[in-house]
């Protein structure tokens, strides 16, 4: 027998878009409307179903998300991934935050994440590599040295449990991710505040979060979203 919450999804597929009076209407009055709407939430939560406006609900739409992801991206991650096979990384190019944000800043930084153990190591073999690179740098590094409009390398520690994704076979952060290391991040210094705010809520109108998977990482970096 089919579950209620697949249920619920071919019922959103076959319209353009509903309410939960209208779902609890197709089922006869056999489920309370307060379980209904408990249901409804925890699904928009989860990224099965979306909310159009307060009470009206549809199917979930494609997250269209994707990071920018250029060549210097790929050989840098191809790098490190033949040097140290066993290493979780993920990478992404600046650029990939310009699509949220109100007052644009060029950033044409790679972003390299590993795990915390291999920060050192995998900062020396970019540095033997001669990639200007920086390794998990601050507010003041950023300020003083780091030229993001240029092509420069910035490795980080990667989160443990960090929501990743695979794009053209390469790992890269996932959405969720991103919205919180930029206001987690030191290097970030410079999107952090009203531009933060703003660029989240860009996210949420643009893009179909995964909320619980939003907050869940947001409670390992000690952020409140």
């Amino acid at each position: 027998m089919i579950n209620r919450t697949d249920h619920i999804i071919r019922f959103a597929e076959a319209v353009e878009s509903f309410t939960a009076e209208q779902y609890a209407l197709s089922l006869g009055g056999d489920v309370s409307l307060h379980s209904i709407v408990n249901i409804l939430n925890r699904m928009v939560r989860q990224g099965k179903i979306q909310r159009l406006q307060r009470g009206v609900y549809s199917k979930a739409t494609q997250n269209s998300w994707h990071v920018v992801f250029g060549e210097q991206e790929k050989a840098v991650y191809d790098l490190i991934h033949t040097q140290f096979p066993l290493i979780i990384l993920c990478a992404y190019n600046g650029e990939t935050f310009a699509p949220l944000q109100h007052h644009l800043a060029f950033n044409q930084a790679t972003y390299i994440e590993v795990e915390r153990d291999s920060v050192e190591t995998v900062f020396h073999c970019l540095q033997d590599a001669g990639y200007e690179v920086f390794r998990t740098p601050n507010e003041q590094m950023m300020y003083d040295y780091a030229d993001i409009k240029k092509k420069i390398v910035i490795v980080k520690p990667l989160v443990t449990q960090a929501p990743l994704m695979k794009q053209n076979g390469y790992y890269v952060p996932m959405l969720e991710k991103l919205l919180v290391d930029i206001r987690a991040d030191k290097d970030f210094y410079y999107m952090q505040g009203i531009e933060t705010a703003y660029m989240t809520e860009t996210a949420r109108e643009l893009y179909m979060l995964n909320e619980e998977k939003l907050q869940r990482y947001a409670k390992r970096r000690n952020i409140k979203i």
